[in-house]
């Protein structure tokens, strides 16, 4: 287990955004050992609580033991082929809302980018593709394995010119941060005029937190890596706090399967793969071909149908901005 003394932490107890000590606490039990989140209802975020992660250096934490603790099996680290290998083949929904500003003269920048398993979909249709993230290992592995342009440092440090990207891209990101107002800032410096700022953080209204009644999901979710849960008017405030403008929408990435396993059996899937790939009723091998098709097309509308409600009633895992620089009044 990670050890508190390297983590990082949200470093207050007092509301980020409006200063009120008057705080609830969400949870006492982190998914790794005890510490507090807590939250603002005025403002709609939640926050890490002084002492739950001590404090520590992001650059080294997310260079080293992060990846240790955090992978797509839960409970294990992972190598960063098998990160790649599953988040690689589950980015169409955020292709299919970026594709408005993807053409081939595009620059295009992404900020936390991992192993580039979105920058590799990104990089074919555009004129240029940069991505830098924290963790080193990860960015070594999308530029030798990927042919990627990323950088394994902090945004500032990578060395690339300001006002010079069309998009710029911060996917399940800003929880991680330590100021998210400055990031978003610091972000958007990088835009051409007219540029566009995308960002998707987890939704502190998560589903499975506030639809059903799941235990063992509450420690699950919350945990030290995160400083900050993201409320929609949360999400909203650091933007436009940050110079920005634009709307905030709702998205779903882990499938109908996923939550009835977690309902049912109060505990997670074995693999990423099995929440966020198809949903998939577990048939036995020898089922008749026609009828496994008709029950796989069944699970896919089903399943498209439930996260277009979770979306339109904004009750979706994840909470995502899209917009521009503020035009001076």
């Amino acid at each position: 287990m990670i050890q508190p003394a390297s983590l990082p932490q949200a470093g207050t107890d007092a509301c980020y955004l409006c200063g009120s000590d008057d705080l609830a606490v969400l949870t006492t039990q982190l998914r790794h050992g005890p510490g507090e989140v807590l939250h603002c209802r005025r403002c709609d975020l939640g926050m890490l609580a002084s002492g739950a992660g001590g404090a520590g250096d992001l650059q080294a934490y997310y260079d080293g033991e992060y990846r240790r603790e955090y992978g797509p099996t839960p409970g294990q680290g992972t190598d960063y082929q098998a990160l790649f290998d599953a988040h690689v083949g589950y980015q169409q929904q955020r292709l299919d809302f970026l594709a408005p500003f993807l053409h081939e003269a595009a620059q295009v920048l992404e900020v936390g980018c991992s192993t580039g398993h979105l920058l590799h979909h990104l990089a074919p249709g555009v004129d240029r593709a940069v991505g830098v993230d924290l963790d080193s290992g990860a960015a070594a592995f999308a530029r030798d394995r990927l042919g990627l342009e990323v950088h394994g440092c902090a945004l500032d440090a990578a060395g690339l010119a300001e006002a010079s990207f069309d998009l710029v891209v911060a996917v399940q990101t800003l929880e991680h941060v330590d100021d998210p107002v400055a990031a978003c800032a610091t972000f958007a410096r990088y835009l051409k005029p007219g540029g566009r700022l995308f960002i998707e953080v987890p939704n502190l209204h998560d589903p499975l937190l506030a639809l059903y009644d799941v235990p063992r999901y509450r420690s699950f979710y919350y945990h030290r890596a995160h400083l900050w849960y993201f409320g929609e008017a949360a999400l909203a405030a650091v933007m436009t706090r940050a110079g920005l403008e634009g709307s905030v929408s709702y998205a779903q990435d882990y499938n109908l399967l996923n939550h009835l396993h977690w309902v049912l059996c109060d505990a997670p899937q074995a693999s990423a793969h099995s929440g966020l790939g198809p949903a998939r009723l577990p048939l036995r091998e020898d089922v008749d071909a026609p009828l496994a098709a008709a029950l796989a097309a069944l699970m896919d509308d089903t399943d498209r149908r439930y996260k277009a409600i979770l979306a339109a009633h904004k009750a979706a895992e994840n909470l995502c901005f899209l917009g521009t620089l503020r035009r001076p009044t």
